[in-house]
């Protein structure tokens, strides 16, 4: 009898160890599966929500970044993308990494994003819960202007066009020079309608993520220092940042990033900024419209 018993207990033992998690929660859907240390079973549990995503702009393309998911059955992640905060989200695409870049966008518009994990099993969480939007906009690297005192002709700058133009050319956004009495070099509005803000030193161009809405001087000059940033808002409401790289006797190289979405002031996006917004309407007032609501559990 005792031997009957003690198979009877074996056998039972060896089912729950082959079929079943000593877990009770583990096929439930608040199933904690850092519990279950039973790799012989039918899983139903999804793994974590990813978090911590956030995005960098750069030209024709966002790259989206998130915390790692912590899940020994982890397959990979999905990169979710939509046109507005409420609206659907579409899968894009599939990674085993904790980033995707996105090249498969237009500068001036803005998209949406949010990541799901899923597992070997086929189990999937939900979408990662911050607002993560992105507008991509052009950029540029070692543009030269000249002094307005010695070549006039060179010394403006259009943003809209990307392009060096004479310093009083109808376009022109800035122009460039130096003053022999205080033995600086400067940067001068075009008009009195364009605003300079003095960001300060920076190590490369994506450290400037947004423009601020106080500290503008309209119609203003700056004097400028090497590895220092200047925001400039432009008459036409839009946004453009130079990193000045090197001062030259008569010269100036900068680098420059531009905001093709109107009243837009996303330079580059570190993941802090969890709300949509922009400077609209007229810039008389600086007036602010904040828009905030999401719904980013829908997808398709």
């Amino acid at each position: 009898m005792r031997q009957i018993i003690l198979i009877a207990m074996l056998v039972l033992v060896g089912a729950i160890f082959l079929i079943g998690c000593d877990n009770p929660n583990w096929h439930s859907n608040n199933c904690n599966c850092y519990d279950c240390d039973d790799y012989y079973y039918d899983d139903y549990c999804a793994p974590p929500t990813p978090y911590g995503v956030y995005s960098v702009t750069g030209d024709e393309c966002v790259r989206v970044y998130w915390n790692p998911v912590y899940a020994y059955d982890l397959d990979g992640y999905r990169v979710w993308r939509g046109c507005s905060e409420t609206g659907y989200y579409y899968l894009i695409a599939e990674t085993p990494s904790a980033y995707f870049v996105d090249w498969d966008v237009n500068n001036g518009q803005t998209y949406y994003y949010a990541i799901s994990a899923y597992d070997v099993y086929g189990n999937e969480s939900y979408l990662s819960d911050e607002i993560v939007f992105d507008t991509p906009r052009p950029e540029g690297y070692g543009e030269r202007v000249y002094i307005v005192e010695e070549f006039p002709d060179d010394a403006g700058y259009d943003f809209s066009e990307y392009w060096v133009v004479p310093y009083d050319y109808p376009s022109a956004d800035v122009f460039f020079g130096y003053d022999d009495e205080t033995g600086h070099y400067y940067m001068q509005a075009a008009n009195s309608s364009t605003d300079i803000l003095i960001y300060g030193y920076t190590d490369m161009l994506s450290d400037v993520d947004w423009a601020p809405e106080d500290g503008w001087m309209s119609g203003g000059s700056v004097n400028l220092y090497e590895d220092y940033s200047y925001l400039i808002w432009t008459s036409d409401n839009h946004f453009a940042h130079i990193r000045i790289t090197q001062i030259g006797y008569d010269y100036i190289l900068f680098d420059w990033a531009y905001q093709t979405d109107y009243g837009n002031p996303e330079l580059i996006v570190d993941g802090n900024h969890n709300n949509r917004f922009k400077y609209s309407g007229e810039k008389i007032g600086k007036k602010i419209t904040m828009e905030i609501e999401k719904n980013d559990n829908n997808r398709i």
